[in-house]
């Protein structure tokens, strides 16, 4: 769930907790990230039987907001986990809020995708972002940025436990500022599949919003439990996110590809950040 203006048209393993909630999010809060995204969308549909001729255009700007946390450092890249949805507007059918008879299984269609991603530490610095890795599947993404010299969020090798109380720093429909970052508390209910095509998430009752995808969820030693997603339509105070598993494997799966691309993830950070 990002929080989105549309701005364009068409032609368009302790025993004991070592927090409690107050110290926990005072702590916590320092891993917190903001995300600010800017899309450019341009469509166009063709016949195959009028070659070179567009049916349709539509240019689409976006600017939304999205959650997320820092999950660790290379070097001097530091890595943010959000949602997938955050990264690519490619994920799911967000593209069909605008453009109705948008697919793409069909070939008439081709689409151009532009988008910077801002980050925003909880003392309001910036940073730009790029994708390295995803899985649609989780709903997860890994940004890299330029150094954040704020400490990563340790992922929980614990699943949640049904009926315990666990803790979301989020920033709904934008509503963050360095001196203001909202935090959220509910109970883990259990597990489901949102699709069938979609892997099982955790499901809380943490209300969300807009801009709330990507946050962090936490247990009571300020690990990392869950992501959050998505919320259910018209009963909001019930969230769902990816899970710690996915999380570490989308965290694997990006420093792997540090390891082996380094150089050509810093050289792009370096020349966004100029």
């Amino acid at each position: 769930m990002m929080f989105i203006t549309f701005m364009g048209c068409a032609s368009c393993a302790s025993s004991t907790a070592l927090f409690g909630p107050g110290d926990l999010f005072r702590d916590k809060r320092r891993s917190f990230i903001k995300i600010d995204i800017y899309k450019n969308i341009y469509l166009t549909k063709t016949s195959s039987a009028v070659a070179e001729a567009n049916l349709e255009e539509y240019e689409i700007d976006l600017r939304s907001s999205a959650s997320g946390f820092i999950v660790g450092h290379d070097r001097e890249i530091t890595l943010v986990g959000t949602s997938a949805h955050v990264c690519s507007i490619l994920y799911g059918n967000q593209i069909n809020y605008f453009v109705q008879d948008y697919s793409p299984k069909n070939p008439e269609w081709k689409m151009t995708e532009r988008a910077s991603y801002i980050l925003n530490d909880y003392k309001g610095e910036t940073y730009a972002a790029i994708p390295i890795a995803f899985d649609f599947e989780a709903d997860i993404c890994i940004l890299g940025s330029a150094k954040i010299s704020r400490p990563a969020l340790k992922i929980s090798n614990s699943k949640p436990i049904i009926g315990e109380k666990y803790y979301n720093i989020a920033a709904p429909m934008g509503l963050w500022s360095s001196k203001m970052i909202p935090l959220f508390e509910g109970f883990y209910l259990g597990s489901k599949k949102v699709r069938s095509n979609r892997k099982t998430s955790y499901v809380f009752s943490i209300p969300a919003k807009g801009g709330s995808s990507g946050s962090p969820i936490l247990n009571s030693y300020g690990e990392v439990v869950g992501a959050l997603h998505s919320a259910y339509r018209g009963f909001e105070n019930l969230c769902m996110a990816t899970t710690n598993k996915e999380i570490y494997l989308i965290y694997r799966k990006s420093m792997r590809k540090l390891l082996k691309d380094y150089d050509k993830y810093k050289l792009i950070i370096d020349l966004m950040n100029i």
